[in-house]
């Protein structure tokens, strides 16, 4: 497609050439014919400096005050981003840092509380320790008691039964003094027998 528009474009060209040549030598086309080539090139010369004038004077001008528009609106955009960009590292600095002393505070507390908890409890604990611990001595002195009467009990008994066992095997009663005397020496020495 390209080469057949080129090919076009180069025969109406060469068409156009030779038919302008042809008019030239019939004195049709001025622009061909060479005795005019002087002052038309003195009129080309007259044209491009005034329009090279109108184009400096008035549309470069124009079209460097809008690149250089363009280029401060770009610039200030630029360092607008930029300074927004700094902000945000900033905000997002301190909000990590508002967010790490947070983190650190509830630990500090959670510590707190803990140790209040635990001396706390220790305190309870002392305080039921020293509860139990007189409840246990009240429990070990009234089971002394206890058993001081219940050995006690026993020595009577022991009493009673030697007599009764001695009057009726000997047929007569007993010297109270003197079965007292051995009922005491054996639970004298039953209590040292049990003890060690």
């Amino acid at each position: 497609m390209k080469k057949s528009a080129c090919s076009t474009l180069g025969a109406a060209l060469v068409a156009l050439s030779v038919s302008g040549a042809a008019q030239a030598a019939e004195g049709g086309m001025p622009q061909l014919n060479f005795h005019d080539f002087a002052p038309q090139l003195v009129w080309l010369l007259i044209a491009f400096v005034v329009l090279y004038l109108i184009m400096s004077k008035a549309a470069v001008p124009a079209i460097a005050d809008t690149l250089e528009r363009r280029q401060s609106k770009i610039q200030g955009d630029l360092d607008a981003a930029e300074k927004a960009s700094e902000e945000t590292r900033a905000a997002v600095t301190a909000y990590q840092k508002r967010l790490a002393d947070a983190r650190e505070e509830a630990r500090r507390l959670t510590r707190e509380r803990g140790e209040a908890d635990a001396s706390a409890a220790s305190a309870e604990l002392t305080k039921l320790g020293e509860k139990l611990g007189t409840q246990i001595d009240a429990a070990e002195k009234r089971i002394a008691d206890q058993r001081a009467k219940v050995l006690e009990g026993l020595e009577d008994m022991a009493h009673d039964v030697a007599a009764d066992v001695y009057a009726k095997i000997a047929g007569q009663p007993a010297d109270r003094g003197a079965l007292g005397a051995k009922v005491a020496a054996v639970a004298v020495g039953a209590k040292n027998g049990g003890a060690a």
